[in-house]
């Protein structure tokens, strides 16, 4: 504790610091003085609403019509003079702020400040001269979309959408009656993916922003088409009795397209009666059960109503990365022995339960009991034939005696493959010959071009043939979809 200059003791300054308030030179620092005295009351701060304020500007001429006792928060009057908020009235001035393009001022004016007046102006004049400048769409995006049925810029300006006023009675489109579109709108038009379908997926197009190739517009509507809905689960029959035809090489790529587009779900049965390939060319073996071995299995597997696809994969063969299984003929002289007609039924019952698609590959005899019983089950039959002489004319006396056996209808539904098996071309006369022939019966053709790895061998991989050939099988599937 310090002494002041009258040798007082007396506590000064902040209680832990020197009391020392003063500097040399004379100049002395604002440091409040404690004092041991009473505390004093806090002087109440100036209040600009109090009565002391006098700045009466603000208040209307009538101020001794107030009564504040009726408002708490209401000011005080000064003397001979008085205040209220009651007789405040908001200016009535007219709108004059932003005015769309086109549109009256005054009617704009009355619509904005009142919430009614009169209906927006349809004067577009300006907004179809903007509408006309605006930039040209890219050549090749307006060549995609013309192809695939879209139109990236139409020409002409709407001025309906300018009308549109959200609700009106007995309109439609949109909830109660509105002229504007709808939620179940904006699903379909997501559903349908128009706008994606002007973008290029892939490659520099896709980099560059720019639309579809042609060619890739073309692969699209094929995808399209291979995996459209179908009713029910469907059979697909490919023949030709004559051997070297192409009957496992458009079986297994048939079903490789299929299986990769629709979601997998379909098999690939060799139903040869002696020793088929179908299992040898296939690509996966993960083990060597053939059909008579499921014909020992299938009364247990169709007494368990649980039974699902993983108890079917120790009798058939899965593709692994292709979305299609195979079921292999015998393929040894002990087990090998014909099928019968009730016996292909009762697989073909149970293996419905478990694919959607099944393409079966035939044998070589048109009179054996599981020939006639996959053609009176099938749904689509497929004709595999190449230009060679002897394979298209046992092709064409295969269908000859479908018609006589009164399977005319699936006849005219059906699609032919012409497998091209040599790189040197075959006669052109024969080509000509059996493309004109099938043409007159069944509903397409299609040509599979020469591809040395479609030729014949052990291994068939359709992911390394050549994008003319992928292109083609995509033909093949899609056409093979649109009659089902």
């Amino acid at each position: 504790m310090s002494k002041d200059e009258n040798g007082s003791t007396e506590s000064q300054g902040i209680p832990g610091f020197s009391a020392n308030n003063s500097i040399p030179g004379g100049f002395t620092l604002p440091i409040p003085i404690a004092t041991a005295g009473a505390s004093q009351p806090e002087e109440a701060s100036a209040d600009p609403w109090s009565a002391t304020w006098e700045d009466t500007s603000w208040q209307s001429g009538d101020a001794g019509e107030a009564d504040s006792s009726t408002d708490t928060h209401a000011p005080t009057a000064t003397a001979g003079s008085t205040s209220s908020w009651t007789d405040w009235q908001p200016a009535e001035d007219t709108y004059s702020g932003w005015t769309p393009a086109g549109a009256d001022p005054e009617v704009h004016a009355s619509t904005t400040s009142d919430g009614a007046g009169s209906a927006p102006a349809t004067d577009h004049t300006e907004a179809q001269q903007a509408y006309a400048a605006r930039p040209a769409v890219d050549p090749d995006v307006a060549a995609a979309a013309a192809e695939g049925g879209y139109d990236p810029q139409p020409t002409a300006y709407d001025s309906r959408s300018a009308l549109r006023t959200g609700s009106t009675p007995g309109g439609s489109g949109g909830p109660g009656g509105s002229d504007g579109p709808s939620a179940e709108d904006l699903i379909s038009a997501r559903s349908k993916g128009a706008r994606q379908k002007l973008k290029s997926s892939s490659g520099l197009r896709n980099a560059l922003g720019l639309g579809p190739s042609s060619r890739e517009m073309l692969e699209r509507d094929r995808i399209d088409r291979i995996a459209r809905p179908l009713n029910g689960r469907k059979t697909v029959m490919v023949i030709n009795t004559k051997g070297g035809g192409g009957k496992t090489l458009v079986t297994l790529m048939l079903a490789s397209y299929l299986g990769r587009y629709r979601s997998g779900s379909v098999l690939a049965w060799d139903n040869n009666e002696t020793e088929g390939t179908l299992g040898m060319r296939a690509p996966s073996q993960s083990h060597h059960r053939t059909v008579v071995d499921l014909l020992g299995a299938l009364p247990t597997i169709a007494n368990d109503p649980n039974a699902g696809t993983s108890e079917l994969e120790h009798w058939v063969r899965e593709q692994r990365g292709l979305s299609f299984d195979v079921l292999a003929s015998a393929d040894d002289d002990e087990a090998m022995r014909i099928i019968g007609e009730q016996e292909f039924e009762d697989l073909h019952t149970q293996l419905s339960r478990f694919y959607r698609m099944i393409v079966v590959d035939t044998g070589n005899n048109r009179l054996s009991p599981n020939w006639l019983a996959a053609a009176a089950r099938a749904d689509m039959l497929v004709f595999a034939t190449s230009l060679k002489d002897d394979t298209s004319v046992v092709a064409a006396k295969n269908l000859d005696a479908l018609v006589a056996m009164g399977r005319g209808d699936l006849v005219r539904n059906a699609v032919c493959v012409i497998s091209h098996t040599s790189a040197r071309g075959n006669d052109v006369g024969a080509g000509v010959h059996t493309r004109e022939h099938f043409e007159q019966w069944v509903r397409s053709v299609v040509d599979i071009p020469y591809d040395p790895m479609l030729s014949p061998g052990l291994h068939l991989d359709p992911l390394k043939i050549d994008r003319r050939t992928h292109e083609a099988c995509m033909e093949m599937a899609a056409t093979v979809v649109d009659g089902l």
